[in-house]
């Protein structure tokens, strides 16, 4: 592609300058989140494609909504397994994009220790199919392992950062 496109992001996350829990320092592998993604994405948040990390540190998920350049924050104030999700502050935090298109996250994601060295690696919930037998939707979940040992909110940063040039390309091509 012969265009060059320069995109200004400025992120004002209050997960960049806080810390986040892991989750009670657990493991989670794949199958962990996607039996969890159930419980989670299966009519208990009321937003698409959150972003699941444990904010207040109680051992549990907690969502987060970006939408329009503010961050929702839900408290889940149920259990790991059977979340309850409140909402804790409408305006948590904010971001902009000096950018015509608004970004939004393209599936949900969760944020948890896969490998056990104490990082936040990411859990994304790629796909979603109807399981005929069992009467539920199963999960597809691809992981990516945290090897720069970056926050979550850097690597949030990321992957705002890289929707906005997915949206970009796919306008332009």
């Amino acid at each position: 592609m012969n265009k060059l496109i320069f995109l200004i992001v400025s992120l004002n996350f209050l997960l960049v300058n806080r810390t986040v829990s892991d989750i009670s320092e657990r493991i989670f592998s794949r199958e962990d989140i996607s039996k969890l993604a159930c419980a989670y994405l299966d009519n208990r948040v009321e937003f698409e494609n959150p972003v699941l990390v444990d904010v207040d540190k109680d051992g549990d998920f907690d969502a987060l909504k970006f939408d329009n350049g503010n961050v929702e924050y839900y408290k889940n104030t149920g259990s790991l397994e059977n979340p309850i999700f409140v909402l804790e502050n409408k305006h948590y935090d904010s971001y902009s994009v000096a950018f015509f298109v608004e970004p939004k996250m393209p599936y949900p994601i969760f944020f948890a220790d896969n490998d056990g060295d104490k990082d936040m690696d990411m859990f994304v919930v790629k796909d979603k199919e109807y399981n005929r037998f069992e009467k539920k939707f199963d999960y597809k979940i691809a992981a990516a392992e945290n090897a720069l040992d970056l926050d979550t909110g850097t690597l949030i940063t990321i992957i705002l950062v890289l929707v906005i040039v997915l949206l970009v390309l796919a306008i332009l091509g």
